[in-house]
């Protein structure tokens, strides 16, 4: 005799179904289960559901928990139907579960698409490629898609669905057909309840804006949403405390109602300003169980941002303040400290302005209970997919088992987000398993790490050329970095490949090498002075590079690279100097260098830092009587950069507006020891190495050959190199536009030493002494002279210019001005000069 049990999709009918095995219990409760089988199984193994029941082969049946398995295994979500058979088997009985198994999704299409692309549609459903297909979360999909729309202004957009069953098989393709409709655009916004501040001020706070010549208009709740925070918390920090949104609405309607073609939005946001209020005074008052506290009040209140008696009551400070008390605590370990402000408000009668006014003062008592330390119990990292765990963990500063600090917690964070392969990396604190340990949770959400950096130039020697750089900077989540990099054009051509290991046998030692080839055509004067036609060779190089660096104390770097290249020059013009053809005769020569370097990087953020600095100095070491080759020289590369950011745009903490302070310079000095080579038959130093200055890499707003340099800064290329300038970034969009204003600052310098290597009576020694007679150049022993006068020695510019990162790839719009002192005053020279650059795109 056989009992049938089925659950379908009715819940109820199921309840019902299962109620007939307690309807004969003498029959087969408590008979001992003998076997149990599945049929119908496909991609669920038996043991999956054998682990989730309650029912086991060799203990007694029980109604209730066969009722319960067959609700657990449905509720699994992979199962249309589950069916249930028991019968008598030898001495007990056999359940045999019949499943049946919902479809997969073999293909999710959208139809339609306009505004948004399918992988962030794709994002947004619960339905996946290769799952189960059910209804119900295709029906919430679609709910979640119109929420989007609407998110995005598109509040017309209409969407339906197809379910299409695959030929011989029993997967679907998913079709999700989207009408956009035509976006609605803000026609209007009123700001009503202005009376202590204009509602133009207040409005121009909003992203969200009308329509316009320049304005597209757009509607997103989410911006919408922020606009409103920003309303609220402008007037809270100009000393309005009580200052809230009493209502707001969004409505669209017809721009003409009896033409009835186009939809408009109006936006009416109603706010209550209340009364301001101004600072009096902070206290600290700090309870605890211990003798001595952590901190005294006056070490806690010297860091106070808000201080000044009469000042306007700034609810942004008052919240820093708050915030650096706990942020102090934390990084002792003390994350359990509670920090509670209690503000009593008075009424005064003060002088203003030889008038007698009512204003209300607000003092604040921060009471402090200090509690007591916390350990860090286990460190959790989630978010990871392509990444490995080992990758993130290992540049935590914060380890398990240790004190918690929320210093050291802040460094994890930065240097796991300057690794690059994450869009956001957030830190959160939970209680532990045990009193005074606490789990930290590394939740990231990853990005695209592979960058193609795109880009052409035209120089006078290089012509035009296109280059790329195609780099892949998590290969396989192990962090390492693996690139190609190419230039083409008529007159260069070059290829590298590199590859980088950060973590050598999982210690902080990186390990990078790079084979490269390249092929120039070089511009060069004529040997002959009596004509303006220039002379040309090509150089030839291929060659590769090792190199291994050492990371410690959190932001130093220590580390060495060896490069060695086998170079030919090839095809001299007949006009090309002696030492041109002396170098093509020698055929192949070989350039060794080695270089050491030593830096200290605390920036924030690796792409657009706004707080710490990178300070390092790097020697390169080429040829001598030590590495040999052809080439000689030993090369100093001191550099400084400093991130300052003093404020934000208004009540966004994700809009710092960043100052940049930056030097660096380059020094080109004599060989180690005495190589046995002649430098007047083959040059120890070649053109190229030469330094150069101009363009938007140094001086910007100044062209690479500028007829307003020297004719020896402009064309030869010299030995000591200084620059220093500032720039200002006002981040528009932070992730997508700033506004830089700048400063740049340059110099080029001669060196005796090198001024003998030149071949006597060539243009570039009659260059250097022309320009030394006439007070344009000096040499580097020279610089602290009172013969050099250095304000007037460097030259100058200043502009603004565009930093926008699009999907396409960022790129660098500058608008400089050049400028000199002439020794009485400072002047522009020429007219306002355009460059451009290229950087990375994400892909």
């Amino acid at each position: 005799m056989k009992l049938y049990i089925s659950l379908t999709l009715t819940a109820l009918l199921a309840v019902l179904a299962i109620t007939g095995v307690s309807s004969q219990p003498s029959k087969y409760e408590g008979k001992i289960v003998r076997k149990i089988d599945f049929v119908g199984l496909k991609s669920v193994s038996p043991e999956d559901l054998l682990y989730i029941m309650r029912t086991s082969a060799g203990y007694p049946l029980k109604s209730a928990e066969v009722r319960k398995d067959i609700k657990d295994i449905f509720d699994k979500g992979k199962f249309e139907k589950v069916d249930v058979e028991i019968e008598e088997f030898q001495d007990g009985v056999q359940l045999r579960f019949i499943c049946k198994e919902r479809p997969r999704i073999a293909s999710i299409e959208f139809r339609g698409l306009d505004e948004f692309v399918e992988t962030d549609l794709k994002e947004t459903i619960l339905l996946k490629e290769g799952e189960v297909y059910r209804k119900d979360y295709l029906e919430k999909s679609v709910a979640l898609l119109k929420e989007k729309y609407d998110g995005e202004g598109l509040f017309n957009a209409h969407i339906t669905y197809k379910v299409l069953p695959v030929k011989d098989e029993d997967d679907v393709n998913v079709q999700i057909i989207i009408d956009e409709g035509e976006q609605i655009k803000v026609q209007k916004i009123s700001i009503l309840g202005t009376d202590k501040l204009y509602s133009e001020e207040v409005q121009d706070l909003m992203e969200t804006k009308e329509e316009g010549l320049i304005r597209d208009g757009a509607f997103k709740k989410e911006i919408y949403d922020q606009d409103k925070a920003k309303i609220v918390g402008f007037y809270r920090e100009k000393g309005y405390l009580d200052a809230q949104i009493l209502e707001d609405s969004v409505d669209y309607e017809w721009e003409d109602p009896e033409k009835k073609e186009t939809r408009v939005i109006y936006i009416v946001i109603k706010i209550s300003e209340g009364e301001k209020y101004y600072f009096d005074k902070s206290t600290v008052t700090i309870s605890g169980e211990k003798e001595k506290t952590i901190f005294t009040p006056e070490e806690i209140s010297k860091d106070f941002e808000l201080k000044e008696n009469g000042e306007v009551f700034n609810d942004t400070k008052f919240q820093m303040d708050r915030q650096m008390i706990s942020f102090k605590y934390a990084s002792k370990g003390y994350i359990f400290a509670r920090v509670i402000p209690k503000r009593s408000i008075t009424e005064k009668e003060v002088d203003v302005e030889g008038k007698k006014e009512k204003r209300k003062y607000v003092t604040i008592d921060y009471v402090v209970t200090e509690g007591t330390q916390a350990y860090v119990e286990s460190i959790i990292i989630k978010g990871n997919k392509k990444t490995k765990e080992k990758v993130i963990r290992r540049e935590l500063v914060i380890k398990e088992g240790e004190l918690f600090n929320s210093a050291k917690m802040q460094v994890s964070r930065e240097k796991v987000y300057n690794l690059g392969y994450f869009k956001q990396v957030d830190f959160d604190v939970r209680p532990g398993s045990r009193e005074g340990y606490m789990n930290l949770v590394v939740d990231v959400e990853e990005q695209p790490s592979g960058t193609i950096s795109l880009g052409g130039g035209y120089g006078t020697q290089s012509g035009f050329s296109i280059f790329s750089d195609i780099t892949e900077n998590n290969f396989l989540g192990n962090g390492q970095r693996v690139g190609v990099k190419f230039e083409y054009g008529p007159r260069r051509s070059s290829i590298t490949l590199s590859f980088t290991e950060p973590w050598l046998m999982d210690y902080p030692v990186a390990f990078s090498t790079s084979i490269f080839y390249y092929l120039y055509t070089i511009e060069t004067s004529s040997m002959f002075s009596n004509t303006n036609q220039t002379a040309e060779y090509q150089k030839q190089a291929f060659g590769y590079s090792l190199g291994l660096s050492y990371r410690f104390m959190y932001y130093y770097v220590i580390g060495t690279n060896w490069s060695h290249a086998f170079k030919s020059y090839l095809n001299p013009t007949g006009n090309a100097s002696d030492e041109i053809f002396i170098a093509a005769a020698d055929r192949i020569q070989e350039k060794r260098s080695q270089s050491f370097y030593a830096f200290r990087d605390s920036k924030d953020n690796y792409l657009n830092p706004t707080s710490g600095s990178r300070v390092g100095m790097s020697i390169e070491l080429t040829g001598g009587a030590i590495y040999g080759g052809q080439d000689h020289y030993v090369r100093f590369d001191p550099e400084l950069y400093l991130y300052y950011s003093p404020f934000h745009l208004p009540f966004l903490k994700s809009h710092p507006c960043v100052f940049e302070f930056r030097a660096n310079g380059s020094f080109i000095v004599r060989p180690l020891g005495n190589p046995h080579q002649n430098y007047e038959t083959n040059q120890w130093l070649e053109a190229e190495d030469r330094l150069t200055i101009g363009g938007p890499e140094t001086l910007r707003g100044w062209d690479y050959y500028d007829f307003a340099f020297p004719d020896s800064w402009a064309y030869n290329g010299l030995y000591h190199r200084i620059l220093y300038g500032v720039e200002f970034r006002v981040p528009i969009h932070p992730q997508m536009l700033w506004l830089v204003l700048f400063f740049d600052a340059g110099s080029l310098w001669t060196d005796t030493f090198w001024e003998k290597q030149l071949t006597e009576g060539s243009d570039a020694q009659t260059t250097i002494q022309t320009d030394k007679d006439n007070g344009d150049l000096y040499a580097i022993n020279q610089i602290f002279s009172s013969r050099v006068n250095l304000l007037q020695y460097f030259k100058y510019s200043y502009g603004f210019g565009f930093r926008i990162q699009i999907p396409m790839m960022p790129l660098r719009f500058w608008f400089g001005k050049k400028f000199i002192y002439d020794g009485s005053s400072f002047r522009n020279v020429g007219d306002l000069t355009f460059q451009f650059q290229i950087g990375d795109m994400r892909f």
